[in-house]
C-alpha cells in the first residue's frame, strides 16, 4: 500500500506498471463529468476536420491517469499540495495505452504535519513508443513510516 515518506529520495524514478489503455467511452465520461462541452472530445465528425483527425482525450482524464497510476508508490499519501506545473505535450486519443513514470525531485518535512514529509515529483505519462505526451509537477504529502490510518488497520 505504498512506500513511507522514510523511503523515498531526490532523483528516484518509478515506472509504474500496468499501465492503462483509454477507451474513447472513458474519454466521452469525462468530457460529460466535467461538462466539457467541446466537440473535438466526443464528435468524430467534427474531429475529422481538425488537424487531429479524431477525438482527443480530454485533458483532466490524461492528469487524473498520471497521479492514479502512482497509487501502489504513493500508497501512504495524505494529500495533494499543489499542482506547480501541467505541459501536455502530444495528443491522446481514444485506443492510446498510457504508462506512468514519476521522478522525485526533492524530499523534505511536512512545515503543517509532524507526520507526514513533503515530497516534490514530476509524473510523465507516455505512449509504448516512448512519446512523452504529459509532464505534471505536484508536491505530495506521504505518511512517515508508522504514522497515518493505515498502522491502526494493521498494514
Amino acid at each position: 500500500m505504498g512506500l513511507p515518506f522514510e523511503r523515498f529520495a531526490a532523483g528516484q524514478v518509478f515506472h509504474h506498471r500496468p499501465g492503462i489503455t483509454v477507451s474513447q467511452q472513458d474519454n466521452v465520461d469525462e468530457a460529460l463529468a466535467t461538462l466539457n462541452q467541446a466537440m473535438i472530445h466526443y464528435d468524430e465528425n467534427y474531429a475529422a476536420k481538425t488537424e487531429f483527425g479524431r477525438p482527443l482525450v480530454v485533458s483532466t482524464l490524461t492528469l487524473q491517469r498520471a497521479v492514479g497510476l502512482g497509487w501502489k508508490t504513493f500508497g501512504r499519501r495524505k494529500r495533494i499540495r499543489g499542482f506547480s506545473s501541467i505541459r501536455l505535450t502530444s495528443p491522446v486519443f481514444g485506443g492510446d495505452t498510457l504508462y506512468a513514470r514519476t521522478r522525485v525531485l526533492s524530499v523534505g518535512p511536512d512545515p503543517d504535519d509532524a507526520d507526514c514529509g513533503v515530497l516534490t515529483c514530476e509524473a510523465t505519462m507516455s505512449r509504448p513508443d516512448g512519446t512523452d505526451v504529459a509532464f505534471i509537477h505536484y508536491s505530495q504529502s506521504i505518511y512517515r513510516d508508522g504514522r497515518g490510518p493505515l498502522p491502526a488497520l494493521g498494514y
